[in-house]
């Protein structure tokens, strides 16, 4: 991966002020591509959350915003005119799917092996990681799904979002029934992941949990991956 990824763990924007400002910095003048998509269309306002995402990038530079409402016949081969690619939250199971449907779990790889930058808020934090039942206590799986594989683009870390640490006794128990590490994200804590490093970005530490629990507090980076011996990958 020659790009750069941003992982939020899903608060809101004065939560996440210190990776959006490293996001915009990575996009530049844009385009930004916005994705809303794991939001169910009928219960969400689309239209209001581009409103939202502009308010939020439009102070830090950052103005050519388009949006994709999952509609349109092959957003994978739109992605390369744009520079970055902003995947909110909602529903995993819904976007996992959405994405799936539309071959754009490919080509999120190939963007960001291209020079993109990603970044995944909440549920889209989620989907980076190796495989999303991370979030089945959050959110329900209307979508039946039976590939719970995400992008791994963590080198096999799960990827835990609305993080607290009275909910460091599930994340160490998904690691050892899956064997692969965990990056926990509070709500107000970020991270960016860039040529095999992985830095915490944000106001509250990252927690990396194997066998151990690691906290990695803002501007603290490591090389991934992240393993012990009861957490190697199978």
């Amino acid at each position: 991966m020659t790009g750069s990824l941003f992982l939020s763990g899903g608060g809101g924007a004065e939560d996440s002020l210190r990776l959006d400002t490293a996001f915009a910095s990575a996009v530049g003048s844009g385009p930004l591509w916005y994705w809303p998509v794991a939001m169910v269309p009928a219960e969400s306002d689309y239209a209001a959350c581009l409103e939202w995402v502009t308010g939020v990038f439009s102070p830090l530079g950052l103005n050519d915003i388009q949006m994709w409402d999952g509609a349109g016949d092959e957003p994978a081969r739109r992605l390369p005119e744009f520079r970055g690619v902003y995947i909110g939250g909602g529903n995993t199971f819904r976007l996992l799917a959405v994405l799936r449907r539309n071959g754009l779990l490919t080509a999120l790889k190939r963007f960001l092996e291209n020079g993109g930058a990603v970044y995944g808020g909440s549920a889209g934090a989620a989907v980076m990681g190796v495989d999303i039942t991370t979030v089945a206590h959050l959110d329900v799986d209307s979508c039946h799904t039976t590939d719970t594989r995400g992008l791994d683009l963590l080198a096999g870390h799960g990827v835990f979002v609305h993080h607290r640490l009275q909910d460091t006794p599930r994340a160490r128990e998904w690691a050892r029934e899956n064997r692969r590490p965990v990056v926990a994200l509070h709500e107000r804590a970020g991270a960016v992941v860039a040529d095999g490093q992985f830095t915490a970005v944000g106001f509250e530490p990252v927690h990396l949990v194997g066998d151990q629990v690691r906290s990695l507090q803002p501007g603290e980076s490591v090389m991934l991956p992240l393993t012990t011996p009861d957490t190697q990958p199978r």
